[in-house]
């Protein structure tokens, strides 16, 4: 091997080396330089829910969730028509789950150029499920079936009239005084700011979608995973084409939580688990 092939070689791994450096910086979002803040408030957020979850253990934990809420008005239904009434929206809700998945494998959607599209890329085994709560949409991502992210949109109604800065202090109220950070979550994505915490195992991100969208987001996401993106993804993301995208927003309906003042119980609402109260045994 003579001198110019060998320096050639060098020139191409140095090239690699520092590309996958770089596309290591975009998918972290910038969590070089300063680390965040830890917070103890992060994991009892997750719940039951763990980072390396199957699609299938997922689809699990919101079936049994689903049963557990209807338990209770199928044991007391007062006939034999409000039990079949009970059954069926039971089983439109476990229907609902079990076709939530979608793949991000090269097809077009909206999800390419609604609020979700800078937190997946295409063609690297990557998919999603969504969960409607009471409150809120509930986005969970999958890197070669594997759960690494969790993304919560909370509806609107649940921070009318709030600003930024009261969501953040009601989430710093909680979580502890947060990080603002201003990155990429991959190359080909768009610059944004965020707040930021963490603690050993999750990445917590705050963001505001309400210029466009009209909400605020809370995104857990697994740090084991974040350093891993560039061995992951494999396939580079596709560049951004065309002005930006068209405003969606998530449908909407019902009334503000009550509560001591109109945003006294904000944070109960924003880091509660599952708050939908028991399909009603009067139905």
């Amino acid at each position: 091997m003579n001198a110019s092939t060998t320096l050639t070689r060098r020139t191409a791994l140095l090239a690699t080396a520092f590309a996958l450096l770089a596309a290591g910086a975009a998918a972290q979002g910038r969590e070089r330089g300063p680390a965040s803040p830890m917070s103890d408030a992060i994991a009892p957020e997750l719940g039951e829910i763990q980072w390396g979850w199957s699609e299938d253990q997922l689809v699990a934990h919101f079936e049994a969730k689903i049963r557990a809420r209807y338990r209770r008005p199928l044991q007391t239904a007062r006939d034999a028509l409000q039990e079949d009434s009970l059954r069926q929206r039971m089983a439109g809700e476990l229907r609902r789950v079990r076709e939530s998945r979608y793949a991000f494998n090269g097809r077009a959607s909206g999800h390419d150029s609604g609020f979700l599209r800078d937190e997946f890329t295409h063609n690297n085994g990557e998919s999603m499920r969504r969960v409607r709560g009471e409150t809120t949409e509930d986005f969970y991502f999958f890197i070669r079936g594997r759960l690494w992210k969790w993304y919560r949109a909370f509806d609107a109604r649940v921070f009318e009239g709030a600003d930024f800065e009261q969501f953040r202090a009601a989430l710093e109220g909680r979580f502890g005084p947060g990080a603002l950070r201003r990155g990429q979550l991959h190359e080909a994505s768009e610059e944004r700011e965020w707040i930021e915490w963490r603690d050993a195992e999750t990445r917590l991100r705050a963001i505001d979608n309400t210029t466009f969208y009209g909400f605020y987001c809370l995104v857990f996401e697994s740090r084991d995973t974040l350093r891993r993106l560039p061995q992951l993804r494999r396939n580079r993301p596709r560049a951004r084409q065309g002005a930006h995208p068209l405003v969606e927003s998530v449908t909407r309906d019902g009334s503000e939580v009550p509560g001591e003042g109109r945003h006294a119980d904000i944070i109960d609402r924003i880091t509660g688990n599952d708050r939908r109260p028991p399909p009603s045994e009067d139905e």
